[in-house]
């Protein structure tokens, strides 16, 4: 798999319906300020996963801080996509993933890094019986 540290078009969630069935029936792992909801899906790409990222309105009123909430979010999973890429392409399977900022202040990187490696691990613990 090509381990370049960048995040194309082609990784993003973008298709309406695909991101519906994941708002609807994705299951969902929560921390302190970001969740991660998933879910099995076809994808229209020939990747493991696409992922999608968002910030709150009613948290963040400001369109400024949400860009920079959703741009912390890319970058710590963009950094550290390649061990979940890897192991969901082993399996043979899609995935929609979608994280959500809900916290109310404005995270630094450290913050947003941690919590995303912290459920990436998470997820993969749940993938992983599913080979």
């Amino acid at each position: 798999m090509n381990q370049s540290n960048t995040l194309p078009k082609d990784e993003r969630l973008s298709r309406k319906k695909l991101i519906d069935e994941l708002f609807a029936h994705g299951l969902a792992i929560k921390t302190p300020a970001l969740v991660l909801v998933w879910r099995e899906l076809t994808l229209p790409v020939e990747l493991p996963a696409q992922v999608m990222f968002t910030a709150s309105k009613r948290n963040f009123r400001r369109a400024h801080d949400r860009n920079r909430v959703k741009r912390l979010m890319r970058e710590a999973y963009r950094v550290q996509k390649h061990d979940l890429l890897d192991a969901m392409a082993g399996s043979g399977k899609q995935f929609g993933l979608l994280f959500i900022f809900t916290g109310r202040q404005l995270p630094d990187y450290a913050y947003v890094h941690g919590r995303t490696t912290e459920l990436l691990r998470r997820m993969l613990r749940e993938i992983r019986p599913l080979d």
